[in-house]
């Protein structure tokens, strides 16, 4: 009696198991961008260069996995014959074929930051083309300490004969590591060796999304990141964000105003005790009149950037200039961007603005919880500015690509879409277990 076998698609065959995860990533996200931007950096002769989407795959799994703990364990696992399904994944369904960990470095210094992002922009283009996944109309920035994987004090690591005598710099195992200050927490200590990463976040249904991130020395100011970041940002075509909510460490009037005239993206914060407040505002920051009477905002003119307000009839009722009153009122942005800007002080915007910002501040805490099983004591394992750059925008789109397969997992697929592919494997290994008929 011949025996028929019902021949499933080549990512999904696996007689050890099937992987829902990674057979959604195929299925939904197109990363051939990754062979198109970083197969030209390969020169042309000798051997054929593996498949770029092989490395980036495999880092996909390092980020992603708990149980890896390393490059070298990433190799090891993928060399075990029960883990044919990620072999699958990477391109390279024999062992023999799969790359040695001395090759994802290679794979993460030839390939620039700037090829990253680029990358990464592509996936968010494609994460906007999902229905009611990212929200860009208003998005929050923060920083957070990275610290540097470094073993002792400074010393000199020159090639010098006598280092006593010698004028070369000290520095830490990691030479671009530098000491920062962190904000006061609890079982914190107040100084860390590092980097800090500045993010622009943006909300999502299932929490905030990072976009985007600028890894910089610790003593970096935060408001020397906000230009930039904006200027990144509107590298991302697809992309416009109106709004970016951000703390007082990256409070500049001078900032704010050209992210805003320059780039059409107003930064919202709250402003600092010593501010210098108008004398139209109450020391709250909100526009008043000349009886002293608060003004309710009436929407923002771009035509002419200028902010009005319109006088409270209750408060108009009783007032003694109500006569001559004009009960409209027009502030320009150019005049004080902070007060009279797209989002007054103590707007209802603006507090739903500062709300949303907090929760930019879970979200990293989020983050870093997921990076103990990649960064052993949440130290980066890699070091130098432009290495730490490149695996942290890997870690965002990594991130990303997980909450976009979340998304369509939700919106887009049945339901039962986990329970049919474990009724496949099933029915799989059950017809493999079948004893073949002479």
């Amino acid at each position: 009696m011949d025996m028929q076998l019902e021949l499933l698609p080549y990512h999904y065959y696996n007689t050890l198991g099937f992987d829902v995860e990674l057979i959604d990533y195929i299925d939904h996200v197109d990363d051939s961008i990754v062979l198109e931007k970083i197969k030209p950096l390969y020169k042309d002769g000798g051997r054929p260069p593996i498949d770029a989407r092989t490395y980036f795959r495999m880092h996909y799994l390092y980020f992603t996995r708990p149980e890896i703990t390393s490059f070298r364990e990433l190799c090891r696992q993928l060399k075990d014959p029960k883990n044919q399904a990620w072999r699958n994944f990477i391109g390279t369904p024999n062992i023999k074929d799969v790359p040695v960990h001395s090759s994802l470095t290679h794979f993460r210094n030839t390939v620039t930051p700037e090829h990253f992002y680029k990358i990464l922009f592509n996936l968010i283009g494609q994460a906007l083309k999902l229905d009611d996944f990212l929200e860009p109309t208003l998005a929050g920035i923060d920083s957070r300490p990275v610290y540097a994987h470094v073993n002792g004090y400074k010393k000199k690591r020159c090639s010098c004969e006598n280092k006593e005598i010698c004028e070369c710099e000290k520095t830490y195992s990691d030479p671009d590591a530098k000491v920062g200050v962190q904000r006061n927490k609890a079982n914190q200590n107040k100084f860390f060796i590092g980097y800090r990463k500045h993010s622009i976040v943006c909300p999502s249904p299932s929490g905030p999304v990072v976009l985007l991130s600028i890894v910089l020395p610790p003593d970096t100011h935060d408001v020397d990141v906000l230009l930039p970041l904006v200027e990144k940002l509107k590298q991302i075509g697809d992309l416009k964000v109106d709004y970016l909510v951000a703390d007082l460490g990256y409070f500049s009037e001078e900032d704010q105003a050209e992210s805003f005239l320059k780039h059409d993206v107003a930064v919202v914060t709250e402003f600092k005790k010593n501010t210098i407040i108008p004398e139209t505002c109450s020391t709250e920051g909100k526009p008043e009149c000349e009886a002293g009477h608060p003004l309710l905002w009436d929407g923002f003119d771009k035509e002419t950037n200028t902010s009005w307000f319109q006088a409270d009839e209750e408060k108009c009722f009783s007032c003694p200039l109500e006569a001559t009153c004009e009960k409209q009122f027009g502030f320009s942005f150019e005049e004080s961007p902070f007060f009279y800007g797209p989002v007054p002080q103590g707007s209802e915007l603006q507090k739903k603005m500062v709300k949303f910002r907090k929760q930019v501040e879970l979200s990293f805490a989020h983050e870093s919880n997921q990076l103990d099983s990649v960064m052993r004591h949440k130290k980066v394992p890699v070091k130098t500015t432009e290495r730490v750059q490149s695996f942290f925008i890997m870690r965002d789109l990594f991130r990303l690509i997980q909450r976009m397969i979340k998304h369509v997992r939700e919106t887009v697929l049945p339901k039962d879409h986990v329970e049919t592919l474990q009724k496949l494997q099933e029915m799989q290994v059950e017809q493999l277990s079948l004893p073949i008929a002479s």
